[in-house]
């Protein structure tokens, strides 16, 4: 390993934790091959070349490939709606553009449909959710070039922040970071707006690494400021609740990617409630959304369950406003 390398991880290891990070380079080492993970994930089917080629054959001899790949453009943009009750004043009608397990480099028309939609709407900030690359392994060149020219097309007066997933490497982060999104491992950082203030957390992969470190990422919270956790998964749900977390901001699960009529899942691979698969839920005073992804695992296609690009908008809660979210 040359210097630059030793000093990368270095400096990751300092802001991600110690602990963390060995975790996730131990199971970086054989991640193709490696059926069980760490974190909150049971069995991970997603890792095994031998699964996606098979539903991948399914869908040829089904003929129902090409209409799969059609489908994983058919991108919706989803607007939320979410009160949160101690909202800052400043950041009532706040835009949040966010975007979730992209896997850029699996697009067969290289994201040039995505990144037209990205830049055709209205935000404020926006957050990345993790799982750029399309494999759980392999190079990841192509996603980088893919990433870089996705964030050259995002602009939004409070900036981008990212967070892993469990298809990303560590080794990502540098690249990410130079083309214009602010990593967060097991971090935070402070979002300001005519001297009112919105706390963002991000934690690392807590579905298939465990590299998450929620404690971490809150640490230096200023008291009574509303909290928005990004995370890869939902499955920190109870986690961040007992933490006073006020949004959750979420995806993994594609919403299943290929469901049933309906938009019923055949797969979720998250160790969640199937309610908290998909868009707004709620636990306890905690509000969460799990985007269905704008790209595809495994294999490209789609079925009953469009690609989505959200825009989040924040309302302070008053008698104008209900509580909860929706569209």
């Amino acid at each position: 390993m040359s210097s630059l390398s030793q000093n990368i991880f270095l400096e990751l290891a300092v802001r991600m934790g110690q602990e963390s990070i060995s975790r996730r380079l131990i199971l970086q080492i054989d991640h193709s091959a490696t059926l069980y993970g760490k974190g909150y994930g049971h069995v991970h089917l997603e890792n095994l070349e031998s699964f996606t080629r098979f539903v991948g054959t399914v869908l040829k001899l089904s003929g129902m490939a090409e209409r799969g790949k059609n489908n994983s453009l058919a991108f919706r943009t989803e607007e939320h709606a979410i009160t949160l009750p101690e909202l800052p004043d400043a950041f009532d009608g706040f835009k949040i553009l966010h975007l979730s397990d992209i896997h850029i480099d699996g697009f067969i028309d290289n994201g040039v449909a995505l990144i037209s939609l990205v830049k055709s709407l209205k935000y404020d900030l926006c957050v990345l959710t993790g799982d750029y690359r399309f494999l759980t392994h392999n190079t990841y060149e192509d996603c980088s070039l893919g990433m870089e020219l996705l964030l050259e097309n995002i602009h939004c007066p409070h900036g981008i922040y990212a967070i892993l997933g469990n298809h990303d490497f560590i080794e990502q982060v540098p690249s990410l970071e130079k083309a214009g999104a602010q990593v967060l491992l097991n971090e935070n950082a402070l979002i300001e707006k005519e001297g009112e203030q919105l706390f963002i957390a991000g934690v690392d992969d807590p579905h298939f690494y465990g590299s998450h470190d929620l404690e971490r990422a809150l640490q230096s919270r200023p008291d009574k400021t509303t909290t928005i956790l990004l995370s890869h998964s939902p499955e920190l749900f109870a986690e961040a609740a007992k933490s006073e977390v006020d949004l959750y901001l979420c995806g993994h699960t594609h919403g299943g990617q290929i469901c049933l009529p309906g938009e019923v899942p055949l797969i979720t691979h998250a160790a969640c409630p199937r309610s908290m698969t998909a868009g707004h839920w709620e636990y306890n005073q905690m509000i969460g959304y799990t985007s269905r992804g704008a790209g595809c695992s495994g294999v490209t296609a789609r079925f009953n369950c469009p690609p989505e690009v959200t825009i989040h908008t924040l309302r302070k809660a008053n008698p104008e406003h209900s509580t909860g979210g929706g569209a």
